[in-house]
């Protein structure tokens, strides 16, 4: 990378987008409360189809935040209300992505706990007490791939909204843009993770503020590391196959 992008920095482009629009991230936030708590209200009516929507909706609601965000950070004074409403070709790459890591993640945590559980066959589950000090090992172990393939995949969405990629290619291009940053994107994390303590510490009110920052944190992020290449096209567009087993 060309220019060093700091967390710093980061943090106060977003703060700057986020005061700048505060009442359209508070509004797109209470809508997405309001909606999760509609369905959750329902579930014994949808029954096992409540995950399903929940998880429709996720994507459909996330693909529209990074729409409206992208267009603000472009060209503020041209945001309208069509920009809100998410692409259904984004939103169903989402929902792959999101089906490809789940499935990835439902594997790794699989061989790991046959693994844990073969070398030690003397540990048993406690079903009223699963969080034990005997299942500590593995719930560290099992962590580490969950940690380190949410940091290297946390920018397929930005890909997906902002040049349209398809769903495996969002992956590779994530992978690439996050290869040798994994430190810089852990602290971006940590400062999310303090921003959301102190949103839920508020209360609880402030997570209408604090869980939306964290994805603006996350798209200003992706911006300022795509810019810092020196030829983005050909980094992260032409050479992502080659990268993929990197």
């Amino acid at each position: 990378m060309d220019r060093a992008v700091t967390v710093k920095q980061v943090f106060w482009d977003s703060w700057a987008l986020a005061k700048d629009n505060i009442w359209v991230l508070l509004g797109l936030t209470v809508f997405q409360f309001a909606i999760i708590f509609i369905i959750s209200m329902l579930s014994l009516v949808l029954g096992s189809a409540s995950p399903l929507i929940l998880s429709l909706f996720d994507a459909f609601y996330t693909v529209a935040f990074y729409q409206i965000f992208f267009k603000l950070i472009d060209d503020p004074k041209d945001a309208s209300f069509p920009d809100v409403i998410p692409n259904l070709v984004k939103a169903f790459n989402f929902l792959i992505v999101k089906l490809i890591i789940s499935l990835a993640l439902v594997f790794v945590i699989a061989i790991i706990s046959t693994i844990y559980f073969y070398d030690t066959p003397q540990i048993e589950i406690d079903k009223e007490n699963p969080f034990s000090w005997e299942m500590l090992p593995i719930f560290v172990l099992i962590s580490i791939p969950i940690t380190y393939l949410t940091i290297r995949l946390c920018f397929v969405v930005a890909f997906i909204v902002d040049q349209e990629s398809g769903s495996s290619e969002s992956i590779s291009q994530s992978w690439t843009l996050t290869k040798g940053h994994f430190w810089f994107i852990f602290r971006l994390f940590l400062l999310m993770l303090a921003v959301n303590i102190l949103g839920a510490m508020a209360f609880g009110i402030g997570t209408l503020f604090s869980v939306p920052f964290s994805s603006i944190i996350l798209i200003i992020a992706y911006r300022h590391m795509v810019n810092s290449y020196a030829d983005e096209e050909e980094i992260l567009l032409d050479d992502v196959e080659e990268n993929n087993g990197n």
